[in-house]
């Protein structure tokens, strides 16, 4: 797969193109579905595939203090668009030139002047140029007029639900895992750098692995401990991770930290990705330090049966 930085807008392909529109926050189901369908235009009309979107959500400029949390950062976004067989990758800066830009010139300028157009492939609710006053029937309008075929995709659902980017936010903030996973055909997962932390669960007794995000804008799940798989360096271990503010220990922010039962030696400095499988319990704030090891105990032999169910199976 080829990755164009399109920061100047001067990329051009003069193969022919079949192109899928969108954000693709996540590359759920529903985006799956239509890179599946573009993969087919290209088997069937040797057109190449191609995925023209942007390196952040259009939100991030138009309303920064509204902007969602991404479920997905570039890189991922990247790599997963490779799995998924995509030909030729654009990713575009979404700015003030892109958002003043009518539906019409969008499609003249931003793509028949600069590719051979044959299929545009968009969801059922896209929206394009300024004020999002571009929809699907505009789309087909200009598509019959200028000579590109224009195929939308029909609503997606799981468990009889519309999967959308925001619906899969609000499962992750809810802690729905199980759901979630089915609605993006995989485990969430966030990633970043294990660094030390207060060191309180080694005097436990259960040593953890603490991630640092950064300053990701990414979708924090619930509040509370999950059944984890984590891979660092190539290792893949089973965890139990707590998401929280450690609120026994009067704590405040964000912390995720993970600890892992089969696995002892040292981490800090290493990238690690967790993949969020099961949610066990909420957060709660224990009323003594022994309450909380205590749980800490229930909480390992709970993720443990689950893995053993899951193997077993």
């Amino acid at each position: 797969m080829q990755v164009i930085f399109n920061d100047t807008l001067s990329h051009t392909y003069r193969m022919p193109v079949a192109i899928a529109l969108g954000t693709f926050d996540g590359i759920h189901k529903g985006h799956q579905s239509l890179i599946h369908c573009l993969n087919r235009l290209k088997d069937k009309h040797k057109c190449a595939a191609m995925v023209y979107t942007f390196k952040q959500h259009p939100l991030k400029f138009l309303l920064p203090d509204n902007q969602p949390s991404q479920i997905m950062n570039l890189n991922k976004k990247i790599l997963e668009f490779h799995r998924l067989g995509i030909d030729l990758l654009v990713l575009n800066n979404f700015d003030g030139n892109f958002a003043n830009t009518s539906p019409e010139d969008f499609i003249n300028n931003f793509l028949l002047d600069k590719y051979d157009v044959r299929y545009v492939v968009v969801g059922y609710n896209y929206r394009f140029g300024h004020q999002a006053r571009g929809d699907v029937e505009l789309l087909k309008k200009i598509g019959a007029e200028k000579g590109f075929n224009v195929i939308v995709m029909p609503p997606y659902k799981v468990d009889g639900e519309v999967v959308s980017s925001s619906f899969i936010r609000e499962q992750i903030q809810k802690g729905r895992m199980l759901k979630v996973t089915r609605l993006l055909g995989r485990h969430y997962s966030i990633n970043g750098r294990i660094v030390p932390g207060a060191g309180r669960g080694s005097k436990l007794g259960y040593p953890t692995a603490n991630l640092d995000v950064g300053c990701k804008n990414i979708v924090i799940p619930k509040f509370g401990v999950y059944l984890t798989q984590c891979i660092t360096e190539g290792k893949r271990l089973w965890g139990v991770t707590n998401v929280g503010s450690n609120p026994t220990f009067n704590g405040t922010g964000i912390h995720i930290e993970t600890h892992f039962w089969d696995y002892e030696g040292e981490l800090y400095g290493r990238t690690m990705r967790i993949y969020f499988i099961k949610h066990i319990r909420d957060e709660i704030r224990f009323a003594s330090v022994q309450g909380l090891i205590n749980q800490m105990r229930l909480d390992i032999c709970t993720a443990k049966n689950l893995v053993y169910k899951m193997c077993k199976v």
